[in-house]
């Protein structure tokens, strides 16, 4: 929050609205160079110089009500004080703001018309939003906001007032009521058959743990809480860390269960792309607390709260369509847990579209893509590219692609430990690349499905005569490499689930295609068998 950018008000807003006074310079007592503006669906936010000023909107939502004076006063001493217990040196106080014929007053009460909450400023470049996106996160980091929390858990209000917001009941209200709401939205941020995935996955989870929702409830792990943890509600500040703007407005969204605050940061963080940052937080902050629940609660509270990241950025107005369609496919994610561990071979020749596909399956999965493009560079110890490589030479010679097909799976045995899934974008063209990744599959106990993407050989030379004016991308796949692996190409083995897949149409519509593959094809076929079906090295040239 460093920089002085004016904002221009929203076009609809009259020239004497509170708004624009707001952004008048003059409006405050030690008038600064500028004033930013940003809102959120139920707030305005002013930067005026060294603080900032917040005042409530006049909304009604089914989860607040600031409709009147009386009530906006009310939630403002609520954020007054229920903010300086994790940021003390930013909240300051509450000023009245009153008008009369000569227009807007800042910190008169002769004609209340509005109040204002008074705010230190934090410096934007030590939000953890800011620090995620410019990669100066460290695992200490995440280490340090974990010991912040874990005290402020443990000496948190839980009485009984506290507690019976956790029955599990009232925990099915709230999943329920914000599903609710988000049926207004199919088809702008999200689809049907999105919400329909997660409305099956939270009912048939809350139907399954309930009882242990119960018994934590009676065990004091419900308690008054920040309530909306999420990166941008953290700052590390130059006095130490800073975690603000908490929810003061509903009690039920407050008194909560430590598993649902710890999941919201965590769930953040992996929508974020930072799924390492956030291990290491949770791993951090279990050392400390020692409870062995949450982690069996995780998933839900995880999707419970990207729903709700999702219905807010819907809710604002402007350019955040993309952030709403993030948070929604990071909690239709969560509904793949069940079929987890699993492995999903994105195969195809160069130029098919497996990456594009891989990266959409990655993100709606919540599986981790390892490329073999990057892999490659990786042994290699280059990241340059080679527009003119020739098939099987250099980096790409026999020697070399058996290490790089080795090395994925390596890469893919610790997050199948850990129980996840994996998404392998490689091409896999010659049968013999299989076998590490059968191997794995079958010590892990893992589900395998292929994918094998194709295109029309025009279409394929297109696309790679668009790669390489592309200087961003690391492929060295060209024509005649195309050509090579085209002529080389070993079909998969009958015994495994196989789709091929036609990347002409648009991707949205690939991916569904694939996910509905998926779905059935990582289903265990009946309760004795788990796939991969035992396929021996002979077998692998075994045609479909």
């Amino acid at each position: 929050m460093e920089s002085e950018i004016y904002v221009k008000p929203p076009s609809h807003e009259h020239k004497g609205s509170l708004l624009h006074a707001m952004l008048d310079p003059n409006f405050y007592p030690r008038r600064p160079p500028g004033v930013s503006y940003r809102e959120t669906h139920i707030s305005q936010i002013f930067f005026a110089g060294d603080l900032a000023y917040k005042i409530k909107k006049n909304v009604r939502y089914s989860f607040v009500d600031y409709s009147t004076l009386n009530r906006r006063l009310f939630f403002l001493q609520e954020e007054l004080r229920l903010n300086r217990r994790l940021a003390p040196s930013v909240y300051l106080g509450i000023l009245p703001i009153s008008r009369d014929d000569y227009g807007w007053q800042l910190g008169s009460d002769a004609h209340t018309a509005e109040y204002v909450l008074v705010m230190r400023r934090l410096p934007e470049r030590r939000m953890l939003d800011h620090l995620l996106d410019t990669g100066q996160v460290s695992p200490t980091m995440m280490d340090s906001v974990a010991e912040t929390l874990a005290p402020f858990h443990a000496t948190a209000p839980n009485g009984r007032k506290v507690r019976i917001f956790g029955e599990p009941r009232r925990i099915r209200d709230v999943w329920t009521e914000n599903l609710s709401d988000l049926d207004a939205f199919i088809g702008r941020s999200v689809d049907a058959r999105t919400i329909s995935a997660i409305r099956d996955f939270g009912d048939r989870f809350l139907d399954a743990h309930s009882e242990l929702m119960l018994r934590r409830c009676l065990d004091g792990y419900t308690r008054e809480l920040h309530g909306d943890l999420h990166c941008e509600h953290i700052c590390f500040a130059p006095e130490g860390i800073q975690i603000f703007d908490c929810i003061e407005f509903s009690r039920r969204f407050r008194f909560i269960d430590v598993a649902s605050e710890v999941a919201f940061l965590s769930m953040d963080l992996r929508a974020r792309g930072a799924s390492d940052l956030a291990e290491r937080f949770v791993e951090r902050y279990l050392e400390l607390t020692q409870d062995a629940g949450l982690t069996q609660l995780s998933p839900f509270y995880e999707c419970y709260r990207a729903l709700v990241r999702g219905k807010v950025f819907t809710l604002i107005s402007g350019d955040s369509a993309e952030a709403a369609s993030r948070y929604f496919d990071q909690a239709y994610s969560y509904s793949w847990q069940a079929l987890k561990p699993f492995i999903v071979i994105v195969a195809g020749l160069t130029g098919s579209g497996k990456s594009t596909l891989a990266r959409a399956l990655g993100r709606r999965l919540g599986a981790t893509v390892i490329n073999s493009d990057a892999t490659r560079k990786r042994l290699a110890g280059t990241a340059q590219r080679h527009e003119q490589l020739k098939y099987g030479e250099g980096l790409y010679s026999p020697t070399m692609t058996a290490r790089t097909y080795r090395k994925l799976a390596d890469l893919a045995d610790r997050h199948l430990t850990n129980g996840g899934g994996v998404i392998l974008d490689a091409t896999f063209h010659r049968a013999a690349q299989l076998a590490p990744v059968l191997a794995l599959a079958e010590r892990h106990s893992a589900r395998i499905a292929v994918i094998e993407c194709c295109a029309r050989d025009d279409l394929v030379r297109e696309r790679l005569a668009a790669r390489a004016k592309d200087r961003g991308d690391i492929s060295d796949g060209n024509w005649e490499i195309y050509r090579k692996q085209k002529e080389l190409f070993e079909p998969f083995p009958a015994a495994l689930p196989y789709l091929q897949l036609d990347t002409e149409p648009p991707p949205a519509h690939l991916t569904e295609k694939a996910e509905e593959f998926l779905r059935s094809a990582l289903v265990r076929p009946n309760a004795g068998a788990v796939y991969p079906v035992r396929i021996s090295i002979d077998a692998l040239s075994e045609n479909r």
